[in-house]
């Protein structure tokens, strides 16, 4: 597979696309969660996803479906190699790049200024 032939390097590669990935795609969410009309929910969140789409970042959910067609069609790699080399180190990216990027930049910006939760 062509992470595995670059090591270390390979593999964060991959994590690094992986963070920029989710980035993008919670980005998206987070865009059309703040829109109120369906027309700027749309556009809010079309920019960001066609970005992780164009770049050619990595999705975990999205190469759940690629790579397991792809060995249907006769890829030249094992299942070990697609977890090993590719959907570990995606989803631990994604993970970081939804919680972190996102998800930990919106707590601290809005900690404070949240209306408070009756117990």
């Amino acid at each position: 597979m062509g992470y595995a032939a670059h090591g270390a390097a390979g593999m964060l590669t991959i994590f690094t696309r992986g963070v920029l990935c989710n980035w993008m795609v919670s980005t998206g969410v987070v865009c059309a969660m703040i829109c109120t009309n369906v027309s700027g929910k749309i556009m809010a969140m079309w920019m960001p996803i066609m970005v992780f789409f164009y770049m050619g970042f990595e999705h975990s959910v999205v190469n759940m479906f690629l790579f397991p067609t792809g060995l249907m069609m006769g890829g030249n790699f094992t299942i070990m190699d697609y977890l090993i080399w590719n959907e570990l180190p995606t989803a631990l990216g994604n993970l970081v790049g939804g919680l972190f990027f996102v998800g930990l930049t919106m707590y601290s910006t809005h900690v404070r200024t949240a209306p408070k939760r009756a117990r």
